[in-house]
Formats: structure tokens, C-alpha cells, sequence
């Protein structure tokens, strides 16, 4: 399998911040016996589950047609860059342009070498495959957790749905970093990211595939994935936040909010969380717990450059331009990095009938490209 080379795409990571005021007192962090009560599953099951009903999973076992591939990559190219570059092309390139062809499927987490055989992968198990197979043929590749902002729902002003997001990572011998990634169009180096450990990505296998089965119908099984989860990462605040959602789907609302405090104890910005135990307040008739939530998700919601760059969008398609400039200032202002800001504002000012300004704007996008991909 003969397979050609192009340049290798290298990016500089930015990083953006953002503060909360603290937690009111009355938001306590849940006592050690309410976190293994909901970790038992004794509300949930007549018969808690045992940790041996789970399978066992090879996350990153590599099969050996997956060993041919990599090994057949590392003997056409010897660069480090090189081999990156075409061990991408070899598993997403069509079989008639020389690759496997995989296939996306945003559900069906799998194990690599599961997804390798059926040639279908999400972001997760494509990740889990690429860096297996890089690190067979002497590749210093780890698995990035990329911060993918949320995406906002106009229809009722207040809902958004929140996406995990990993791709590959391979360290050069000369400092940079190579992303390599199955959605392009869903990352951007400016997002917050960072490598995560072996531990920590099976913790996200786990969790993921527990939502599959809670979506399936199977809660038991969901369940049992979820905790698994939390034993290998308690710290990650969307593990609580999913293992609360199962509760609450199953009446257990008490303990749902164990989970979600608990959640926001790690996560105190955690929007998702915010929003849910909002949700859960004013189901129980707490409106002013609901009340407070809600306010604060607001808050952060309104200081976020991606939801006004998300606002911009909307104004600019309802034919509001000024009030779409108005919203895209705000976003520059707070995250001046992102290239896709400004190429906003040129389709604006080209709207606007001002070509300066607009390829102003142009030259300004294509400059921040440039910074973020060397």
C-alpha cells in the first residue's frame, strides 16, 4: 500500500480562562457516605451491581492486520513528521486513494482494534486506534482532551448542548506538536486543551459507552460502566454530571444531586451542571436554588466569546448587521486568538458594502490562522 505524503499541519495551543465567583455555603460538597451510597447503586437495583458483571475491555490492543498497517507506514517514511502524516492519510483516505476508508459514526463506542475491524469510528475509538498504531512504529503519541464550546440552542434562549471532544497528539523530535484529528472541522488550536494519561482516557471510554447503554435502554449496564468510570477518574465533573443524569431519569433525586454537587465540588464554572441541578431545584419546588442556577448560568453564558460569536451568526442570517457587529467586538474582546472571528466579521462588512474593512478583517483571519497553525 503505497501511500503519498503531504506537509505535516503543526499548531500552536492557546489557552483562554475564565473566573466564577465562588460557590454559595449552601452548595456543600456531598459527605463520603452519600458519594459511596450513589456509588453502590442500592437506590437504584433491588440486587447493587458487582464490578465483575463488567466486562473487561483492550482499549488500545493493537490486532494484527492494525501492526501491518502501521509497520508498512514506518517502512515508506522514516521522519517522524512523515509517518504522522501518512498513518492519517492510510486509515481516513478512500480505498481508492490507497487508505481503509474508516467511516464516522458519532455513537458505537469501541476498542481500537473492534473499530479497526469494522472500519467505523467516533472521535474517541478513531484516537484510541491512530495512537495505538503511532506508537507501534516509535511515535510519541498521547491522547488530547480538546474543550469544545458549547453549542447554543436560539430556540428558547437558554439551552446548549456540551461535546467532548479527543484527538491524537504526536510529540516531534524538535518540540512541535502534530494534532491529528478525525473532525477537523470541529477543533481549532485556541480551544482549551490538554494531554490526558492512559487512566483518564479509558475513564472517557467507559463513560461513553455507559451513555450508549443508558440511551439504550440497558440502565443497569449503564450503570455499571459509569462507576467504573469514576473508579478510574473521580475528578472529571462530567462523569458525576452523567452518573446524576441517570439517577434523575430514574426518579432518584436525592441522590442525583449528590452526584451533581458533587460535580460542581470539582467543576465549580460547569455550566452543564449548573443547568441540570436547576432543572432538579425547581422540580423539587426549590425555585430559589432553580432560581440562583439559572442566574449564574446566564452569567457565564453571556461572557462567553462563542456564544456571541454563536449571536453574531444569528443576526447576521436574520439580516441584523449592526447588532452582529455589536455581538462580534464583544467575542474579539474576549478571545481575540480565534481565527473564525474575524472571518465573521469580513461576510459582515461585506454585507455592509465596506470592502476595506471587510478585507481587513480577511487579512486579520488569515494572520491568526497562521499564528495558531505554524
Amino acid at each position: 500500500m503505497r501511500i503519498p505524503w503531504a506537509p505535516a499541519a503543526f499548531v500552536l495551543l492557546l489557552g483562554a480562562c475564565s473566573h466564577m465567583e465562588p460557590l454559595p455555603e449552601w452548595v456543600q460538597a456531598p459527605s463520603s457516605r452519600d458519594l459511596e451510597q450513589v456509588l453502590s447503586g442500592e437506590l437504584l437495583f433491588d440486587e447493587p451491581p458487582a464490578d465483575n458483571e463488567l466486562p473487561p475491555y483492550d482499549l488500545m490492543t493493537l490486532s494484527p492486520m492494525m501492526r501491518v498497517v502501521a509497520e508498512e507506514v514506518a517502512l515508506q517514511y522514516r521522519h517522524p513528521d512523515q509517518r504522522a502524516e501518512a498513518l492519517h492519510r492510510a486509515l481516513l483516505s478512500s480505498p481508492m486513494a490507497g487508505g481503509l476508508g474508516m467511516r464516522y459514526t458519532a455513537l458505537n463506542t469501541t476498542t481500537a482494534a473492534r473499530a479497526f475491524e469494522r472500519r467505523e469510528v467516533n472521535c474517541l475509538s478513531f484516537t484510541l486506534m491512530y495512537v495505538a498504531m503511532a506508537r507501534h512504529i516509535g511515535l510519541n503519541a498521547e491522547v488530547n482532551d480538546v474543550q469544545v464550546p458549547p453549542v447554543w440552542d436560539f430556540r428558547d434562549g437558554e439551552s446548549f448542548l456540551l461535546f467532548r471532544h479527543v484527538n491524537a497528539k504526536v510529540m516531534l523530535p524538535r518540540g512541535e506538536e502534530l494534532v491529528i484529528d478525525l473532525e477537523m472541522e470541529r477543533y481549532s488550536p485556541v480551544y482549551e486543551q490538554k494531554v490526558i494519561g492512559d487512566r483518564v482516557v479509558a475513564a472517557q471510554f467507559y463513560n461513553n459507552l455507559g451513555m450508549e447503554r443508558v440511551a439504550a435502554g440497558d440502565r443497569r449496564q449503564g450503570f455499571l460502566h459509569l462507576r467504573r468510570a469514576l473508579q478510574l477518574d473521580d475528578r472529571q465533573s462530567y462523569l458525576w454530571n452523567n452518573l446524576g443524569t441517570l439517577y434523575k431519569r430514574m426518579g432518584v433525586n436525592g441522590a442525583a444531586e449528590v452526584a451533581y454537587r458533587q460535580g460542581l465540588t470539582l467543576a465549580p464554572g460547569d455550566l452543564s451542571l449548573m443547568s441540570n441541578l436547576a432543572s432538579l431545584y425547581e422540580a423539587e419546588g426549590e425555585t430559589d436554588k432553580a432560581a440562583y442556577f439559572l442566574e449564574r448560568v446566564r452569567k457565564h453564558r453571556n461572557s462567553n466569546p462563542y456564544y456571541l460569536y454563536s449571536l453574531a451568526r444569528e443576526q447576521l442570517a436574520n439580516g441584523d448587521l449592526a447588532q452582529a457587529e455589536r455581538y462580534l467586538e464583544q467575542a474579539i474582546a474576549r478571545q481575540a486568538e480565534e481565527p473564525r472571528f474575524y472571518a465573521l466579521a469580513a461576510e459582515i462588512y461585506d454585507q455592509r458594502a465596506l470592502p476595506e474593512k471587510a478585507e481587513l478583517m480577511r487579512r486579520k483571519a488569515e494572520s491568526r490562522r497562521e499564528e495558531v497553525y505554524l
